[in-house]
């Protein structure tokens, strides 16, 4: 019987010992998630973050805003490399649109196995540091193989709302043959 009663002193030894090593673990396992989401990962640790994700591009003086954005468009973008989503995606952070056209889709048809983006700019001007940065966003995603050009369109956005209402009719009145 005491062979028992010291087996049992065994496992409670054990046990109080596991629980002493796994408890902080446990209480950890919320922060680990954390660290793995754009939104809550600290700023700080935000670099990591977007290193472990494949971001090509970062900037330290980038808004935390736009930081958390890129990183949190990086899940999906991997996903959608080289095709126009992905384009698409890795310019709307700097709150640019993109319209792509690919060689098949001019008229006359282009050299194969190129694009063209049109880059629409609205919320600011357009600079040389504009250009690179769009230029290195597009390269990041973009297939590795293919050449394209770029063009850059300043477009405003005056804020007035116009409608408009078009209003036809025709009568018609048939005769008989005499």
């Amino acid at each position: 019987m005491s062979e028992l009663h010291r087996g049992s002193e065994l496992q409670d030894t054990l046990q109080q010992a596991s629980n002493r090593l796994l408890t902080p673990l446990d209480s950890g396992v919320e922060d680990i998630a954390r660290l793995w989401t754009p939104d809550t990962c600290p700023e700080s640790l935000l670099p990591w973050l977007a290193w472990s994700q494949g971001v090509q591009e970062w900037d330290e003086t980038w808004p935390i805003d736009l930081k958390r954005q890129v990183v949190a468009n990086s899940f999906d973008q991997h996903r959608h490399l080289g095709t126009r989503y992905a384009i698409t995606k890795a310019l709307q952070p700097f709150k640019l649109g993109a319209q792509i056209t690919e060689w098949f889709e001019h008229s006359p048809m282009r050299e194969a196995g190129t694009f063209h983006v049109d880059v629409y700019v609205s919320e600011q001007g357009i600079d040389l540091p504009l250009i690179q940065e769009t230029r290195r966003r597009i390269d990041s995603v973009k297939r590795k193989s293919i050449d394209y050009s770029i063009q850059m369109h300043l477009q405003g956005n005056l804020g007035i709302a116009t409608s408009g209402v078009f209003c036809s009719s025709t009568m018609t009145t048939i005769f008989p043959l005499s």
